[in-house]
């Protein structure tokens, strides 16, 4: 948790970070986001509760169950369809007990998505 996750080994710049935190927060993503970029997002959690990240303005968001005594480790990854000028991570926790950290940047080499019929 003194370090944020590290997104290199994934070929990923991090384009905003924090470790050891406690509580609610929220980071600007600089820029905003452009459509048709993938934002691939670290977190590690430890402390009993849930800690929810939200893609603000989209809406997206992903929630975290946290443990106590063991850092749980998540890798997320969203194409976005729309761009937005001003856009920034919320976290919000459900109890002080959480202590995270996250790493977000843009994945300049997203997995292929396949459709119904297995065609990428």
């Amino acid at each position: 948790m003194s370090k944020a996750p590290n997104l290199a080994q994934d070929d990923i710049k991090a384009v905003v970070s924090a470790a050891s935190v406690t509580g609610s927060a929220a980071y600007p993503l600089k820029g905003g986001v452009l459509a048709g970029k993938t934002l691939a997002t670290a977190v590690n959690c430890e402390g009993k509760g849930t800690l929810t990240v939200t893609l603000k303005p989209t809406g997206i968001s992903f929630p975290l169950q946290c443990e106590d005594g063991k850092v749980s480790p998540t890798f997320n990854e969203v194409e976005l369809s729309q761009g937005h000028k001003s856009a920034y991570l919320q976290f919000t926790v459900s109890s002080m007990a959480i202590k995270w950290s996250f790493a977000a940047g843009w994945d300049p080499h997203p997995p292929k998505h396949e459709d119904a019929d297995g065609a990428a």
